[in-house]
């Protein structure tokens, strides 16, 4: 297994940790930010940066067009989310919703060409399993030199 992998399997844990503390009574504070703040945001960077570096690593070997599109919006779109978790909720945007719920919004459509830049990244895969199937095929099949005739 991938070092990235078990790194990316550890923050949803820690994440999940997070998720069960968030009700608990009492809640621990550290000034205004909470245990469960200072959790959220240590499993999403520890879950998202080895999925980035992955991606990065594909899409540059892939020459993907753009690099300035798929390698810095997303590292700018895990900031803007740590700044909304950082965010108190009374904090609103217009009177219509809360600040901090801009920011996950914000952040989040940054980080989506993580995982939807470039869209050729499935048929490619698919392509390249169809290679290897048709390449196994081949190195099995006897080289008598028959070929099956369709009847």
């Amino acid at each position: 297994m991938k070092k990235s992998t078990v790194v990316s399997v550890a923050g949803l844990l820690v994440m999940f940790v997070a998720f069960v503390l968030f009700q608990t009574r009492p809640i621990v504070l550290f000034g205004t930010l909470k245990l469960t703040d200072v959790l959220t945001i240590a499993g999403g960077l520890m879950f998202i940066i080895p999925v980035y570096r992955d991606s990065v690593q594909r899409k540059s070997a892939d020459n993907a067009p753009n690099p300035t599109l798929w390698s810095t919006l997303p590292p700018i779109g895990m900031a803007v989310v740590v700044a909304g978790i950082l965010l108190p909720n009374s904090v609103t945007f217009f009177h219509l919703f809360s600040l901090p719920d801009l920011f996950y919004l914000v952040g989040c459509l940054m980080m989506l060409p993580i995982f939807l830049y470039p869209m050729n990244g499935l048929e490619r895969a698919g392509l390249e399993e169809t290679v290897e199937e048709e390449v196994d095929e081949a190195a099995s099949s006897p080289a008598t030199g028959d070929t099956k005739q369709p009847r």
